[in-house]
């Protein structure tokens, strides 16, 4: 029997195509698994859940699997997914295996200071809050927005220098000695400056772009100690 095509390549590993019968569609190389979604019985139109997005993939299975996607929205993970041993190579310093945005204004933003911009993360909003214990956290649980101060919203740019955060502040943070917390929530990244009573929160990510945030900015802070 032949198999059906949903999409190729594979919006996890960009790899083999997610393909099967009876509604369900598996990445051969990554071993995502796909399936099409019944409802009162009845099979919907172009809606999909991820079963598992495969045992090298864990870090994104948190967000995938509790989503609902059209063929669409499954085509436009594309390039955004890394495996759990990338992740740990970029905590590492090791940023051989990181794609650059495709963004050219995250490049132009930086080009005066000859800087380059490694991770882009769109629609956040920033606010301050409890301070954050030193070193590097990452827990499975959303930031607690009650506890903290909304303060702007915008795009959050980071290099191998600062992060940049464009609004009507125009923040800055420098990555230095002084930056010494770090935390991954499910929905944010937390960063803590040395002699500040509060931490610094993002919030609006995707869990799969706090847990990249995050071991970027320890690979930097890494080799900066």
């Amino acid at each position: 029997m032949n198999e059906e095509v949903l999409i190729d390549p594979c919006p996890i590993c960009q790899q083999s195509a997610l393909a099967g019968d009876n509604r369900v569609y598996t990445c051969s190389s990554c071993g995502a698994e796909v399936e099409q979604i019944r409802w009162l019985g009845l099979w919907t139109r172009n809606q999909f859940l991820f079963r598992t997005t495969g045992a090298d993939y864990q870090n994104v299975e948190y967000d995938l699997t509790r989503r609902r996607f059209s063929k669409a929205q499954l085509a436009q993970l594309a390039g955004s997914c890394y495996t759990d041993a990338d992740l740990e190579a970029m905590a590492a310093g090791d940023l051989s295996r990181l794609r650059l945005p495709a963004s050219t204004v995250a490049q132009v933003m930086f080009s005066q200071t000859r800087e380059t911009c490694y991770v882009q993360l769109n629609g956040l909003i920033r606010a301050e809050g409890p301070p954050l214990a030193e070193g590097v956290e990452r827990v499975h649980h959303p930031a607690d927005r009650t506890a903290l101060k909304i303060l702007d919203r915008g795009n959050l740019f980071i290099s191998e220098q600062r992060l940049l955060f464009p609004s009507n502040t125009h923040t800055v943070i420098r990555l230095d000695r002084k930056l010494t917390g770090l935390c991954a929530y499910s929905n944010a990244i937390g960063l803590q400056r040395k002699g500040d009573n509060t931490a610094t929160y993002f919030l609006g990510l995707e869990s799969r772009d706090a847990l990249l945030a995050t071991a970027y900015l320890q690979g930097r802070l890494d080799h900066l100690r």
